[in-house]
């Protein structure tokens, strides 16, 4: 895997079904600016989630592994997801959101190290 890398795009090209299974991945760092391939965030450390609500508001929380990352699977947590999301991190009583809706979940993709499409970078813990 590769932390910080845009892993929907990576994942069509190498591996088209594992890309559908996985609507929402991404990963969580300490700062913004994070190079590609640099690991996350330990979410196994202290505790440290991505929640999501759906447009039909379903809200899902998706925890955040030891390199930062997090994804939903649509065959072990609960099926497909209504687009667009919003999103927020949260860890313990701190949270960092999201402004807007967004109409995808690979979430990398805009998340970059310089950031795209209006993201200021990386996806950062509170």
């Amino acid at each position: 895997m590769h932390p910080g890398m845009a892993c929907q795009t990576c994942h069509a090209a190498m591996e088209p079904p594992v890309a559908s299974r996985f609507p929402i991945v991404g990963t969580v760092y300490a700062t913004g600016h994070e190079p590609d391939d640099c690991l996350g965030v330990d979410g196994s450390v202290e505790p440290i989630f991505v929640e999501v609500t759906t447009a039909d508001a379903r809200v899902v929380k998706l925890p955040v592994n030891s390199s930062g990352n997090f994804l939903y699977d649509i065959f072990e947590d609960g099926g497909a997801l209504m687009f667009p999301i919003t999103a927020r991190v949260v860890q313990g009583d701190k949270e960092r959101k999201m402004f807007g809706p967004q109409a995808t979940g690979d979430c990398n993709s805009c998340h970059t190290q310089t950031g795209s499409a209006g993201a200021p970078g990386r996806i950062v813990a509170p």
